[in-house]
């Protein structure tokens, strides 16, 4: 089994808990306003910053002591609490939403812990794939070929449940997340039995059956624990690896540097899209339905750059894809507000930039932290840039709800756009500075030196 296959499930299960129907979710069931959902949302991105580092470090001590079961179950525990935190929102909505001051606690609680249960899964899934690709011998920048199952799965899930939504009210989520919940669950558990097949398989073509039964006898009397030991007692580099030193290796140009300051500011703008927007279009008389389809139309370009993620990198580079990224999302909350009131088919016009936005700076900043990770700490390694990034994200949206509810949504999006704009201009004077002083460390942020066709395989 693939890993696109453990994307597609678990972005079925985040359309089953919300998605990007949250922000309208809490609005008509917890009656939180824009301001304390900018809160909230900054809470959340901040625990998804935090966690997920450590959770993607976690996931790869548990991945050495237990190979292909350590990541895997991290997902499960994660998926599994995720589920049950959220349906704390159907206790509240069932049992105590007559008692203001308790119901919006409980509703408040329920957010954090399941932002604190799924905040890991994203790292730890990113990291499975990489260590997939290699395996496998496919080139790491076929990851966005794997990625694009759950730009489709998104998809499809955000265009069904908007009509669902429109009929039957926003208390379908309580029926949907447990559903989501097992179907990923149980994706993880069929991919967990095919890696260790797929495992046993290799093992059996390398070594010779003699060797077999001795290695065997070797493993009884050995325990996990020594035998996790000895492989970082062969492996020097991994041992010394942490996360102090996997930091320093992203800022240690002044291309990274650039790099990562756009990202953090085009994270900033990206954040109050993925979370407000959808309030937004309610304003300019847009439904459920019309908001999915927004969804789907965003997919449908994100699916041919995940899709031909290693041709593009191989022929642009993670700089230009990144900078790609940036003028995408300028244009796109510029033309938001351009958009007269019940006119919201017109917002259609301007969503296909967001695919371009997001599977350009996914990919870019995917292909920057693998570079620097060693093998074994994958997602050790996505999960830092995440946690830098999502410094950007909490930022962005805590001030977003604010600035909505006082100045509007016109002001916050013409706004957000001069900041990525600002990271993209830091992002050329730094590759500007490395250029001059010819330091060529950072070559993965630009074109690939090997030929397009060597990339990796597509779907």
């Amino acid at each position: 089994m693939r890993p696109g296959y453990l994307y597609f499930s678990i972005f079925l299960w985040l359309v089953s808990t919300g998605g990007r129907f949250t922000a309208p979710f809490l609005q008509h069931i917890a009656g939180f306003d824009d301001t304390l959902l900018g809160i909230i949302f900054a809470v959340q991105i901040l625990l998804f910053s935090l966690l997920g580092s450590i959770g993607g470090i976690w996931a790869d001590k548990l991945e050495l002591r237990y190979p292909d079961k350590g990541r895997i179950g991290c997902l499960v525990i994660g998926t599994l609490l995720g589920t049950i935190s959220f349906e704390i929102h159907a206790i509240v909505q069932f049992l105590v939403k007559d008692d203001h001051m308790m119901a919006t606690a409980l509703h408040i609680t329920a957010r954090l812990m399941y932002a604190s249960c799924s905040a890991i899964l994203f790292p730890i899934l990113d990291g499975i794939t990489l260590s997939y690709l290699k395996t496998h011998n496919r080139d790491g920048t076929a990851y966005g070929q794997e990625r694009l199952f759950g730009a489709v799965a998104w998809a499809i899930a955000s265009a069904l449940i908007g009509p669902i939504l429109d009929s039957h009210g926003f208390n379908v989520f309580f029926w949907s997340a447990p559903l989501g919940g097992t179907l990923s669950i149980i994706t993880f558990i069929k991919y967990a039995n095919d890696s260790l097949s797929f495992s046993e398989e290799k093992k059996e073509e390398v070594m010779p059956e003699t060797e077999m039964v001795e290695s065997k006898d070797l493993e009884i009397e050995a325990s996990p624990i020594d035998g996790a030991a000895c492989a970082k007692e062969e492996s020097s580099p991994i041992q010394e690896t942490n996360s102090l030193s996997l930091l320093r290796s992203m800022i240690s140009t002044f291309s990274a540097c650039g790099f990562i300051i756009s990202s953090i500011s085009l994270n900033m703008g990206t954040s109050v899209v993925e979370n407000l927007i959808f309030l937004y279009f309610e304003s300019l008389g847009g439904t459920n339905t019309i908001c999915g389809l927004t969804v789907v139309v965003t997919v449908l370009f994100e699916i041919p750059i995940f899709h031909y993620a290693p041709h593009l990198l191989a022929y642009f580079g993670a700089a230009t894809m990144q900078k790609i990224a940036c003028f995408a999302y300028i244009i796109r909350v510029v033309g938001y507000t351009f958009v007269p009131q019940d006119h919201m088919a017109l917002v259609l016009l301007f969503e296909p930039l967001h695919g371009v936005t997001y599977a350009c700076s996914k990919t870019s900043s995917v292909e920057f932290a693998a570079a620097i990770s060693p093998d074994g700490y994958e997602s050790s390694g996505q999960g830092l840039l995440s946690m830098l990034l999502g410094f950007g994200s909490v930022t962005g949206v805590s001030f977003g709800g604010w600035i909505e509810d006082v100045f509007g949504p016109k002001v916050l999006y013409r706004s957000y756009a001069g900041i990525v704009a600002a990271g993209l201009v830091a992002f050329y004077v730094a590759l500007a500075c490395d250029g001059r002083s010819g330091n060529a460390k950072y070559k993965h942020l630009a074109k690939k030196q090997s030929s397009v066709h060597e990339q990796g395989n597509v779907v």
